[in-house]
């Protein structure tokens, strides 16, 4: 049965995911990307020297001065997600995966400049299309996050089975580069009219090396594994379970790019030195 995605309004969650964000061990550069595109909530944690109460102000503020397009956004996302059937069900396709009776997510809108999730939960920003006019999918955003919880069901799978508890950073890299190959393949590429996606930025400069003389981008990487595995005739867990231990096998260096991406962020190309040493391919047998 495809699941129905329900939005609601949250704002004291939002508080606290602002608080999160801003000091979130696995994510330092989040501080830096929310307080560069809310100058002004930079300004009010000076001045009060306690975030809490700053944030709540800012977000107070912020909802009184663009009321009519926070309202516009969010209709136009629940509109959106009314229609998710189709898509749920490519997503389903794609990974071979059905869902149980009565399970439905959870989106709520933010002001956070990006989309995290939790549980069943999940996360859409809206902040391009209150802010610049410029409207994200709020649907592809969905299918993003929701293709994660699948990922984490799976991965739960894998580890009792093979007894494979993947590490934090290995598992971070695998779960966004196998989003962004499965949104370049079909049957979900076509249901969501995409051209090519890119994946998040950290993603995006990880190469593979899989044989003496071919590096490739990861997500390209992915997108090869797959199509192989479906000519194979191989299921989605089949297809994981090797990603998982290959994964597995090289976790220290996907470890290393992930530290010099929590150093760097989106400034790392500014660095070449680092960022050659980000570039630099990581080999998987």
């Amino acid at each position: 049965m495809i699941p129905k995605i329900l939005v609601q309004i949250d704002q004291e969650q939002e508080v606290n995911l602002f608080l999160k964000f801003l000091n979130h061990p696995e994510f330092p550069n989040h501080r830096t990307n929310i307080l560069q595109v809310f100058p002004a909530l930079n300004e009010l944690i000076a001045d009060l020297e306690n975030e809490d109460t700053a944030v709540r102000h800012f977000l107070d503020k912020f909802y009184i001065d663009y009321k009519s397009e926070v309202e516009l956004a969010i209709q136009d996302s629940k509109e959106e997600l009314a229609q998710s059937s189709r898509v749920l069900d490519a997503l389903g396709q794609a990974m071979d995966y059905s869902w149980p009776n009565n399970v439905n997510y959870v989106a709520v809108p933010t002001i956070l400049p990006f989309s995290p999730f939790q549980h069943d939960t999940f996360f859409f920003s809206i902040t391009g299309q209150v802010m610049s006019k410029s409207k994200t999918s709020a649907l592809a955003v969905a299918i993003h996050e929701i293709s994660h919880f699948i990922f984490f069901e799976y991965l739960k799978k894998i580890n009792d089975v093979n007894n494979i508890s993947l590490p934090r950073d290995a598992k971070y890299y695998l779960k966004e580069s196998l989003t962004a190959a499965l949104f370049n393949e079909d049957p979900l590429r076509k249901e969501l009219k995409i051209e090519i996606y890119l994946g998040n930025p950290e993603v995006r400069d990880i190469f593979i090396k899989a044989g003496p003389n071919h590096a490739e981008v990861l997500v390209d990487y992915i997108r090869r594994k797959y199509i192989e595995n479906r000519q194979n005739n191989k299921n989605f867990e089949q297809f994981l379970t090797d990603l998982v231990v290959k994964f597995n096998d090289v976790s220290e260096e996907f470890s290393k790019k992930r530290k010099i991406w929590n150093l760097w962020g989106k400034e790392l190309q500014k660095n070449k030195e680092e960022f050659l040493k980000y570039k630099k391919p990581i080999e998987i047998m």
